[in-house]
């Protein structure tokens, strides 16, 4: 038990798999092909939206794996004094640090290779306004233990913004589904996105009469791409997910947080919590 949250009620992989699949590359492929400002306006404009802040001016933001750097650069052209971005990925490290040098500043905005279950790492960390990892705990291999970590890196009245994936009745078949993925050649991984696209997209498209080109659009409008996405997602282990009322629990009973905002989704679901406390 860890306050009331069961491990066992998460879907975790406990059986060693071969991972073929870097969330690294995957980031930087993107900022190389997909890149644009209109994808960091988009960016900038969930998060503060989420935030429900205007700018980040004054706010020193913690960017916890920060994959391509998209959404550290998002907070540098909110306002932010002070940016500090860390992953485990030298991969990621390099897109962000390159996002940095050609958009950025290296006197507000520093990079750093290091992970959110390093304690002695993380102890060096100056605790933030804003914590904000999204997308990323739940690819550490102990989640819960990551979550806690990351919430400790925001100080007293500051806001902790983590994105989980949710638990469905499908998590199974995706945990499956993904060691497929990363033990499979080249032809296999292709094989996989298109049945994705086939299941995920065209199909429902076609049987809902959407435009599937709509989806797309709409995908890059929240500052993000679409096979991008699939292959982060078919890719992606390890793998946690929890219930909502799972991450509320914790949140409220091992956290000591009080819950600001929250938004539910069948792949990740975002909570933006406020650390209680002087």
């Amino acid at each position: 038990m860890v306050d009331n949250v069961r491990r066992d009620e998460t879907r975790r992989d406990e059986t060693p798999s071969p991972v073929s699949f870097s969330f690294g590359q995957n980031w930087a492929e993107f900022i190389a092909t997909r890149f644009s400002d209109a994808i960091v306006d988009a960016a900038k404009k969930r998060l503060l939206d989420f935030l429900e802040l205007p700018d980040l001016k004054g706010k020193y933001f913690l960017d916890i794996g920060s994959g391509s750097g998209l959404h550290s650069l998002a907070a540098f052209r909110s306002g932010a004094d002070r940016i500090v971005s860390f992953d485990l990925d030298p991969a990621s490290v390099a897109t962000t640090t390159k996002l940095r040098d050609q958009f950025g500043s290296a006197d507000r905005w520093e990079v750093l290779h290091g992970s959110a279950l390093d304690k002695a790492f993380l102890a060096r960390i100056e605790p933030a306004d804003i914590a904000y990892s999204w997308g990323v705990l739940h690819h550490t291999g102990s989640m819960w233990e990551a979550v806690e970590n990351a919430a400790k890196l925001a100080k007293p009245d500051g806001m902790f913004f983590v994105a989980l994936y949710t638990t469905t009745p499908k998590s199974g078949y995706w945990l499956e589904t993904k060691k497929r993925y990363n033990a499979g050649g080249e032809l296999t991984k292709r094989w996989l996105e298109a049945r994705y696209l086939m299941r995920h997209l065209l199909l429902p498209c076609a049987v809902k009469l959407r435009n599937p080109f709509r989806i797309l659009r709409e995908t890059r409008d929240r500052g993000m791409d679409y096979m991008t996405d699939v292959r982060d997602w078919l890719g992606g282990l390890p793998y946690e997910d929890a219930t909502p009322q799972e991450v509320l629990r914790f949140g409220r009973n091992k956290l000591g947080m009080e819950l600001i905002n929250i938004a539910t989704g069948e792949a990740c679901s975002e909570y933006l919590f406020r650390r209680l406390g002087h």
